[in-house]
C-alpha cells in the first residue's frame, strides 16, 4: 500500500557527511562501506579527516568542542582540558567517576554562566520577547582534568549521556559572539552573515572549512537538500514529482486543523498567502513572522537550487522548512505536550496533533499505555535515551538507600545495547549478566536471587533486545520480582509504546526519544515513566521528585515536540515495511541450524521446513525480528486494536538484523544496499550498519559467545515506498549471492 509519507531515495552520502544531509545537528553520520566502518574503529586518519559529525555520545560535535576550547582558555590550567556537562550535579558525578578509577584521576568542575557579548537595550525584551529568550544566559559546567586522561572522561560522556547537546553549544557560541544567529526575515534575506570560526581557538578537521561546519554539511556529491534526500544530480537538486520546492521528503502539514496538524498534502502556490506563507488562512501567528517558515522557496535554476543563496540560510531552511517550529516561549508547553503524548493521555488522533498553545486546556483522556491512572506527572524527560537509563539506575539505587536497605547488584537480562551494561557495571556494586535473555535463563536468575548475599537490586532488559530482537518473558520476570522484591526496568526503544504495552508488568520504562519518536535524526531526547500501579511506586516517585533535574534544553524540546506529532502514523507504516522485508529475507534463508540462542517461532514457515540444496546460493543465515524471535513473549505485550481511536493494533517494529553465511556475503550485501549507512535507528529513512563491527569491535569474540556474530547487519526500516525497499533488498541480496557463487567458482576461500 502506498505510504502517505513521501520519502525519496537518499542522495549520494559521502563518508563523514551528516545523516541526513544538510542537517547541522544530525545524530548520525555516513559510513557508507564495510571498510569505512572497520577503519573508523581502527582510527584511520582518512576517517578522522572526513568526519563532520557523528553519534553525539561518541562524537563531540564541533560546536561543543569549540565551546570546550573556550572554557579551557578561560578556566583551565596548563595541560588541562575539559568536557562540558549540563548541571553542577552532572559535573560532580563526572568528578566522582574519575576519582573512582584506579589509580584515581584528579579533576575539578566550575560553573560557567554564558552571557551575551552585547548589552541589549532596556526595551529589548518588550520589543522582541523571542530575541530576549534567545539571548538569555545559558549555564554549562566544565569538568577539568589532565589531557592524558581524556579517554576516561569520554567514557563518562558516552555511558551517561550527561554531556551538553550541540544546540547548547551553538547557543553559547552565539551568545559569546563566536558564531552568529541564523535568522531570516519575511523576505528570505539573511539578517546576519554566516557563522565564523574564531582564530583564537583550535580548529578541528571538521571545522577546517572555515564556517563552523556548515560548508562541510552542505558539501555533498550528487545530492543534498531535503530532510530525507533528493534525486541524483546537482548537490541541491530538487526531488522529482513534487509540487513546490520539495526540499523535504515529507510534505508539509496541512492548513486544516491549525498550524500543528500533521495531515499530509502537497503544498502548491494556491495554498499560500501572497507572501509565500500561510497568512491567508490565518493559521500562522505573528510570532513566527521572522522564522524560517517565512522564507520563500529557494531560487531555482533549471530545477536546481541556486548556489548563490547563503548556504547557512539554506541549511537552516532545509532543517525547518516543513516543520512549524514553536517560538521558545512555548518550550514549557512543548514539554507538557510530549509528556502527555508519552503517557498516552493526549486526546489526539494518529496524524492529528493538538495545537501546543492549547495543550493546557486540552481535554485529557485515559492513558493508552495499559495502566489506569497514568498521567504526565509520571513521565520525566531527559537529554537523551542513555541519560534516562543512567538516571533510572541512579533512581533505583537512591530509592533502596532511602529505605535504609543495602544496595545490591543489578541483573542485565539479555544482550543489550552496549552502554546499558556498562552503566550497570561501572556505577554501584556491579551487575550479573544473563546475556541470552531466554526463558531458559530463569533458573539461573532464580539461583542468583536465592544465593546473593545482598538482595538483587534491579533487573534491566530491552523489549525487544538490540540487536538480536529477542523479547524477555515479562510475566515470569514479574513473578520473580514480586517474590524477591527487585525493581524491573524495561527499555522499550526498539518496539515503542505504539506497538507494545510493556509498562503494566514493570516498575520503570525508559526510552530513547531520539529514535522513532523523533524520526528526523536531528535532535536527542529520552524519557522515564513510572508505573503508578506497582508497589514500589510511592518510594520511587518521592525519590525521583527529590533528585530530578530538568536539563532538557528548550531548543531541543522545540524540535522534538514538532517531530513527534505524527509518530504514531509513522510507526504503522514502518511496521508494515519492515515485516515485508523480513518475510522476503526469511524466504531466502539458507538451510541449516539456527545460530546460538535463537528461538524459532512455534510454527516455522514452510520455507524454513523445506529441504534445500546445502550448496545453494542462499546466503542469509538468520533473520532476527520479533515475529521470529521469541514471538510468544512479544505478542503477549502487543497492543490490541482500539476502535475508539482508529488504532489497528501494534506491530513488530521497524528494526531487524541479518546474519549471513560468510563475511564476504555480509560485506557485499552491506556495500550494495543503497540506503543511508550509519549509527542510530528509528529514523524516517532506512538506515543500516554492520552493528557488531560498530558497537563491539574490540570484543568480537565476547559478542559472538552471546550469539552476536561479526557479520551481523542491522537495518532500521523507514517510510520509503514498499516497492523501492523491495527493489533495494533484492538487488543487495542478489549481489551477495553472486559474490559467493563467483568466489566458489574460482575456488577461493573466504571468511
Amino acid at each position: 500500500m502506498p505510504s502517505v509519507f513521501k520519502i525519496d531515495p537518499p542522495p549520494a552520502s559521502p563518508l563523514g557527511d551528516t545523516v541526513p544531509s544538510l542537517t547541522p545537528h544530525a545524530v548520525s553520520v555516513s559510513l557508507p562501506t564495510w571498510q569505512d566502518v572497520v577503519d573508523y574503529e581502527e582510527g584511520e586518519q582518512r576517517i578522522k579527516n572526513a568526519m563532520t559529525s557523528g553519534y553525539p555520545r561518541f562524537f563531540i560535535h564541533h560546536q561543543i568542542q569549540k565551546l570546550a576550547d573556550l572554557a579551557t582558555a578561560k578556566f583551565g590550567n596548563e595541560n588541562e582540558t575539559c568536557i562540558l556537562l549540563h548541571s553542577a550535579r552532572s559535573a560532580q558525578r563526572c568528578c566522582d567517576f574519575l576519582s573512582s578509577r584506579s589509580p584515581p584521576i584528579p579533576s575539578r568542575s566550575v560553573s560557567w554562566a554564558v552571557k551575551s557579548s552585547t548589552t541589549p537595550s532596556p526595551s529589548f525584551s518588550n520589543d522582541d520577547p523571542e530575541a530576549a529568550l534567545r539571548n538569555r544566559t545559558v549555564s554549562v559546567y566544565p569538568c577539568f582534568f589532565d589531557k592524558k586522561d581524556f579517554a576516561f572522561a569520554k567514557q563518562f560522556w558516552q555511558h551517561t549521556g550527561e554531556g551538553i547537546q550541540s544546540r547548547v553549544g551553538e547557543r553559547c557560541l552565539i551568545l559569546l559572539g563566536e558564531a552568529e544567529e541564523t535568522q531570516v526575515d519575511g523576505k528570505g534575506e539573511s539578517k546576519q552573515p554566516k557563522p565564523r570560526i574564531s582564530s583564537s581557538t583550535t580548529t578541528t578537521p571538521e571545522e577546517s572549512n572555515g564556517n563552523g561546519g556548515v560548508e562541510s554539511i552542505l558539501k555533498t556529491n550528487n545530492g543534498g537538500g531535503g530532510r530525507y534526500g533528493v534525486s541524483k544530480g546537482s548537490r541541491y537538486q530538487v526531488a522529482k514529482g513534487s509540487a513546490t520546492p520539495p526540499l523535504a521528503g515529507i510534505v508539509p502539514p496541512a492548513a486544516k486543523g491549525g498550524r500543528y496538524s500533521t495531515s499530509k498534502f502537497s503544498r502548491t502556490t494556491s495554498t499560500l498567502g501572497q507572501n509565500g506563507d500561510d497568512s491567508a488562512s490565518g493559521s500562522e501567528p505573528s510570532s513566527l513572522s521572522n522564522s524560517v517558515e517565512g522564507l520563500p522557496p529557494p531560487i531555482l535554476e533549471n530545477g536546481t537550487l541556486s548556489i548563490d543563496q547563503d548556504e547557512d540560510v539554506l541549511a537552516r531552511y532545509v532543517e525547518e522548512r516543513y516543520g512549524r517550529n514553536l517560538d521558545l516561549s512555548l518550550a514549557p508547553l512543548a514539554k507538557l505536550a510530549m509528556r502527555r503524548r508519552i503517557a498516552g493521555v493526549l486526546a489526539e488522533q494518529p496524524g492529528e496533533a493538538i495545537a501546543v498553545e492549547d495543550i493546557q486546556n486540552a481535554q485529557g483522556a485515559e492513558s493508552t499505555r495499559g495502566v489506569q491512572g497514568l498521567t504526565e506527572d509520571d513521565v520525566w524527560l531527559y537529554s537523551c535515551g542513555m541519560n534516562a537509563i543512567f538516571h533510572a539506575h541512579q533512581l533505583v539505587m537512591k530509592t533502596r538507600e532511602s529505605e535504609g536497605k543495602p544496595v545490591g547488584k543489578s541483573v542485565c537480562f539479555g544482550f543489550p545495547y552496549t552502554d546499558t551494561l556498562k552503566i550497570l557495571e561501572k556505577w554501584g556494586p556491579g551487575a550479573h549478566f544473563l546475556g541470552n535473555g531466554l526463558i531458559s535463563d530463569l533458573d539461573e536468575l532464580r539461583h542468583l536471587l536465592e544465593t546473593s548475599e545482598t538482595p538483587i537490586l534491579s533487573l534491566f532488559c530491552e523489549f525487544p533486545s538490540n540487536p538480536l530482537l529477542r523479547s524477555p518473558p515479562l510475566a515470569e520476570l514479574r513473578k520473580l520480582a514480586d517474590e524477591f522484591g527487585f525493581f524491573i526496568v524495561v527499555d522499550e526503544t526498539i518496539a515503542g509504546f505504539v506497538n507494545v504495552e510493556t509498562l503494566p508488568p514493570v516498575d520503570i520504562v525508559v526510552s530513547s526519544l531520539t529514535k522513532v519518536f523523533s524520526g528526523d535524526s536531528n535532535v536527542m531526547g529520552g524519557s522515564l515513566v513510572l508505573n503508578p500501579k506497582r508497589p514500589f511506586y510511592p518510594a520511587l516517585k518521592a525519590c525521583q521528585e527529590e533528585i530530578y533535574e530538568d536539563t532538557y534544553f528548550d531548543e531541543d524540546v522545540i524540535y522534538m515536540e514538532r517531530n513527534s506529532r505524527d509518530f504514531q502514523l509513522r510507526v504503522t507504516t514502518e511496521n508494515s515495511n519492515a515485516e515485508l522485508l523480513c518475510d522476503f529475507f526469511r524466504s531466502r534463508r539458507h538451510p541449516g541450524p539456527s545460530p546460538h540462542g535463537v528461538v524459532l517461532p512455534p510454527a516455522a514457515s514452510e520455507l524454513d521446513q523445506t529441504s534445500k540444496d546445502p550448496e545453494s546460493e542462499f546466503v542469509v543465515k538468520e533473520v532476527y525480528y520479533p515475529k521470529f524471535m521469541t514471538p510468544e513473549h512479544y505478542r503477549a505485550s502487543l497492543r490490541p486494536p482500539n476502535p475508539a481511536t482508529n488504532f489497528a493494533g501494534g506491530g513488530y517494529g521497524a528494526l531487524f538484523s541479518l546474519t549471513f553465511t560468510s563475511i564476504l556475503a555480509s560485506k557485499t550485501f552491506f556495500d550494495a544496499l543503497p540506503c543511508y549507512k550509519g549509527p542510530s535507528l528509528g529514523t524516517n529513512f532506512t538506515l543500516s550498519c554492520p552493528y557488531t563491527i560498530l558497537a563491539h569491535y574490540g570484543e568480537l569474540d565476547w559478542a559472538k559467545g552471546w550469539g552476536v556474530e561479526k557479520g551481523l547487519i542491522r537495518i532500521s526500516v523507514g517510510l520509503e515506498e514498499p516497492e523501492l525497499l523491495m527493489e533495494w533488498a533484492r538487488m543487495a541480496l542478489g549481489k551477495a549471492e553472486e559474490a559467493v557463487r563467483l568466489a566458489k567458482g574460482r575456488g577461493e576461500t573466504y571468511e
